[in-house]
């Protein structure tokens, strides 16, 4: 118990149940955590019927729990998965929950058929055993079971894997985290003179730090998808997932102000590429800055509120087409980066609007035009005219100061 109690400490119990739950519905597989010595710390998730049948067959069940023990001690070994035979013929595994350096236990996982051509690559764990066979019980229920590929369950594993590690390390440092805002506090209370710029740096490393530990959960999340997506082939479903996590990397992930103009092409690129896949055909777009220019710097995120005012309305229930053409080249001594739409929803006096007027935030097109010319000049900016080629539609211009590196 002063074992468990020790996992419990550093991680939510919880939150491990729930994800081993989830996993092995998703995945099709048995689970169950247990601590260094082999004892099971969580319920079981997923046993199949012939291995809980197993398990209460005395000779048999302790068989299992030889397994569980050898599997456990294999990975801690060797500090990485291990993917096994149990005595009964079946494909199991053991991942490693090492926390600060320390291993405190496994996830145990499988209970799965796989075919004997792929399984003879594995090694059995204990001695085979087929006096199992004997059992009526037992051998109909095996027999029963589905055969599942071996390329299956080491995707199982590598997803389990990525989870635990995520979980881990987010868990430990909120455990951290509580430990430095507890001794905070206490520095703060005898400090009480300290001064309003020291409280502004810690209010903001704190900040930081409580935004990575929330985006790990979001990047495992959807690695999860993006490996589920390409195991089933939903190739559309796992681009919109990169896409995503992308923008959120991008949009969360940074505390700068300055980026770079590849940084934002990147950035509304993958914004598009999702609404695209929304909306299909209706949606076309295209991007021709050539690569030199990438380095050129601009406000951090100057393109996220022209993009939520180029889409505005644009969706799925929109019968109208849209045409976005995004492309720069130098103008003396400035680099012009020109994006040009057709069939949009705003109107050119609309635009105009939003450009000259104020409004609360920080994102609105009139705040991100006034930053770029106050970080670089007033000869630099956001403008919005008409279309060179008398076409329906506008063209947004953005100057932008001239900086090339690289080649072409």
């Amino acid at each position: 118990m002063s074992e468990i109690k020790k996992i419990s400490d550093m991680i939510d119990m919880n939150l491990l149940q729930s994800i081993q739950d989830n996993c092995s519905k998703a995945m099709g597989i048995g689970a169950v955590t247990v601590d260094y010595k082999g004892n099971p710390i969580t319920r079981y998730s997923g046993f199949t019927e012939h291995c809980m049948k197993v398990r209460e067959v005395q000779g048999f069940s302790e068989l299992c729990a030889q397994c569980d023990a050898h599997g456990g001690l294999h990975s801690a070994i060797t500090g990485q998965p291990y993917i096994y035979r149990c005595h009964a013929n079946l494909v199991d595994f053991a991942v490693p929950l090492i926390i600060n350096g320390t291993y405190m236990g496994a996830v145990l996982g499988g209970q799965v058929k796989v075919c004997e051509e792929e399984a003879e690559q594995l090694e059995y764990i204990l001695p085979q055993q087929s006096n199992w066979r004997k059992h009526e019980q037992i051998s109909r229920l095996y027999d029963k079971m589905d055969t599942v590929s071996y390329e299956k369950v080491e995707a199982a594993v590598h997803i389990l894997r990525d989870i635990i590690v995520t979980m881990t390390e987010n868990e430990t440092g909120k455990k951290m985290l509580a430990t430095l805002e507890e001794k905070d506090k206490q520095l703060s209370e005898e400090r009480a003179a300290r001064s309003e710029l020291e409280l502004v740096l810690r209010e903001q490393e704190n900040d930081a730090m409580g935004r990575s530990a929330e985006l790990r959960y979001f990047f495992y999340v959807m690695n999860i998808i993006t490996r589920l997506a390409y195991e089933e082939k939903a190739e559309r479903t796992e681009q919109v997932a990169y896409d995503f996590a992308d923008v959120t990397r991008y949009t969360l992930g940074t505390t700068k102000k300055i980026s770079t103009l590849g940084e934002e092409l990147n950035y509304i690129e993958s914004l598009l590429r999702i609404q695209k896949v929304w909306v299909g055909d209706k949606l076309d777009f295209h991007i021709s800055v050539p690569t030199g220019y990438m380095t050129i710097p601009c406000p951090f995120m100057l393109m996220q509120p022209i993009a939520e005012t180029v889409l505005d309305g644009f969706g799925e229930k929109s019968d109208a087409s849209f045409h976005l053409e995004i492309y720069g080249e130098e103008e003396g001594d400035y680099f012009l980066l020109q994006i040009c739409c057709s069939g949009g929803i705003k109107s050119l006096d609309e635009w105009v609007h939003m450009l000259s007027t104020p409004k609360d935030g920080s994102k609105s097109l009139y705040a991100i035009n006034n930053s770029l010319q106050h970080v670089f000049g007033t000869e630099y900016g956001v403008s919005v005219g008409s279309r060179d080629d008398r076409q329906r539609g506008i063209v947004i211009r953005i100057r932008l100061p001239l900086e090339k590196r690289g080649l072409f």
